[in-house]
């Protein structure tokens, strides 16, 4: 049994949190090509790898 009155508001919680605003709609392909930009960017280049050496052994 619990004689505590249960009270609507939340305290603690109601000033709590940031405001943040929406974005606009923006086309989520024009975003991902934007991302990709970037990632290009900060990836590395691989060096060029020579031909696969035919041993007669294909293990992985």
């Amino acid at each position: 049994m619990n004689s505590s009155a249960i009270s609507p508001e939340q305290p603690i919680a109601n000033g709590a949190g940031l405001g943040v605003p929406v974005a606009p709609d923006e086309d989520p392909y024009r975003t991902l090509d934007d991302l990709m930009v970037v990632i290009e960017a900060l990836c590395p280049e691989w060096p060029e790898r020579g031909a696969f050496v035919d041993s007669g052994k294909m293990l992985l």
